[in-house]
């Protein structure tokens, strides 16, 4: 019990210490600070007075996971009857509810967990593929694995 009453004093400081320090928020002789005008390099946060996008931040580059295969962006790509849509929408399902069961299996390590998500992505394209016409198969081989977008040095 003899360090609660050395906390107890360095609380009290800090307290005096944050109580007593001069920008507070409620000082009404310290008003808080006007916000920026919008500029280009500041534009308005409100949608649709000229609000821009966020730049991605510089500095070092994180990997960002492509997405699976999306069903809306395949059918606009390769032109998929009604048919297809249920065939290849019934894939990518199976293959969502197989890579959520694998991310949440504890017992594997990295690189095993790794190595079966990319079996499941084989698997999942050969089987769209396996739905095609051969001339939806050409334009589909073209597309890069994992149905997202192609990889280049502003997207890794």
């Amino acid at each position: 019990m003899k360090r609660f009453p050395a906390f107890a004093a360095s609380l009290l400081s800090i307290g005096l210490a944050v109580s007593a320090s001069p920008g507070r928020a409620d000082d009404p002789a310290n008003p808080p600070a006007p916000p920026p005008p919008a500029t280009p390099a500041n534009p308005p946060a409100t949608p649709g007075e000229g609000a821009q996008p966020t730049p991605p931040p510089s500095g070092p580059r994180h990997m960002r996971m492509r997405p699976g295969y999306v069903l809306s962006e395949l059918t606009e790509k390769l032109n998929l009857t009604v048919d297809q849509q249920k065939a290849i929408g019934s894939i990518i399902k199976n293959s969502q509810v197989l890579m959520q069961q694998l991310r949440g299996d504890d017992s594997l390590s990295r690189q095993e967990r790794r190595g079966k998500m990319r079996e499941i992505t084989a698997s999942t394209r050969e089987q769209i593929r396996a739905a095609l016409t051969p001339d939806q198969q050409k334009l589909f081989d073209a597309m890069p694995p994992g149905g997202g977008a192609p990889r280049s040095p502003d997207n890794n």
